[in-house]
């Protein structure tokens, strides 16, 4: 009996037992089991909600990149009456040093502080709570979901309140007049916002492990492997599905979380938290740029499609096509 492998939706092996054609094991070796089939019915059965999907997201969004090209204004004689620039607005953005110093704010924000920062630290809560005492897990584990689930308004006061003058931080350092989110902006608001989401994260870490083998890490334990090790070559590994997910879904999250900036900082001290969405709101509804804030969104939209695209990228497994064969006695 000959057991071929073929290459499954989720990236693991599926092996196809019983009789095998070997008249032409090319074909053979090429069968996937998880093969798109396509069926005409389907898209009649799926145009309303393409039609849906044109008229309240396709046309907004295209309405959206139109008026990024034009002279759109908040008020003043540009608000009713606005024409099609070409590339005016794209011209001043390539000149905007703002606009250069929000872009990489904006990456450090939401791949620091979303993709890696709040991936790291739900998933060392979900290790350090693995194993601990049920009341101690109960408790933390719903600090850090209460946390998830606070309003940007509550979690905004909490940091200001923490991180100020006269803060928890001042009096705990004996120091009133010591002000850290105006020294250092930027990393007190990605810690706010990695600790806001850390309690999501850490829910799927926690959903993650408890679907671990417990006979791997036993026969790790058999073979000597110290915790490390352990870690290292059987958790880490089986986790890195979850690890991209969850860093994906973080980062996404990040990126639309422009209520704890803007509360916190409102993209000062000077420029050194205007980020993207910062910038935008400031040009549309404080310059009363609207047609430039619109191209500032364009640019964000295509910034998160670049992200999720490498994200997506580094997660796509190739095809093992390669037999294995069990000969039977």
């Amino acid at each position: 009996m000959t057991l071929k492998r073929a290459s499954s939706a989720v990236g693991g092996p599926v092996y196809q037992t019983g009789p095998q054609n070997d008249a032409n094991p090319d074909a053979a070796r090429h069968t996937r089991l998880d093969q798109p089939r396509v069926n005409p019915i389907s898209f009649v059965l799926l145009s309303p909600a393409a039609a849906l999907l044109g008229a309240l997201f396709l046309g907004p969004v295209t309405y959206a990149v139109y008026l990024g090209f034009t002279n759109l204004q908040l008020i003043g004689i540009h608000a009713i009456n606005y024409r099609f620039t070409g590339f005016t607005n794209v011209a001043f953005l390539l000149g905007d040093a703002v606009f250069y110093q929000s872009l990489w704010l904006t990456v450090v924000f939401v791949v620091g502080s979303g993709a890696v920062a709040t991936t790291l630290l739900g998933l060392i809560l979900a290790l350090a709570l693995r194993n601990c005492i049920a009341p101690v897990r109960w408790v933390a584990s719903a600090t850090a979901i209460l946390a998830w689930t606070l309003p940007p308004t509550t979690i905004a006061f909490l940091w200001l309140a923490t991180s100020t003058q006269s803060g928890l931080i001042a009096i705990m350092v004996s120091n009133p007049r010591l002000d850290i989110l105006y020294q250092n902006a930027m990393l007190v608001v990605s810690t706010a916002n990695a600790w806001s989401l850390a309690g999501l994260a850490m829910t799927m870490f926690s959903a993650a492990l408890r679907n671990i083998p417990g006979d791997l890490m036993e026969a790790a334990q058999l073979e000597g492997c110290t915790p490390l090790q352990s870690l290292t070559r059987i958790t880490l590994p089986l986790l890195k599905p979850t690890l991209i997910t969850c860093a994906l879904l973080m980062m996404l999250m990040t990126f639309g979380n422009f209520t704890l900036v803007y509360l916190m900082t409102g993209g000062g001290p000077g420029n050194d938290t205007n980020i993207l969405p910062v910038y935008t709101y400031q040009q549309g509804f404080k310059f009363h740029n609207l047609g430039y804030a619109a191209l500032l969104g364009n640019v964000t939209v295509l910034l998160s499609a670049l992200l999720g695209g490498m994200f997506f990228w580094a997660t796509k497994t190739r095809r093992q096509d390669e037999p294995v064969s069990i000969e039977a006695k």
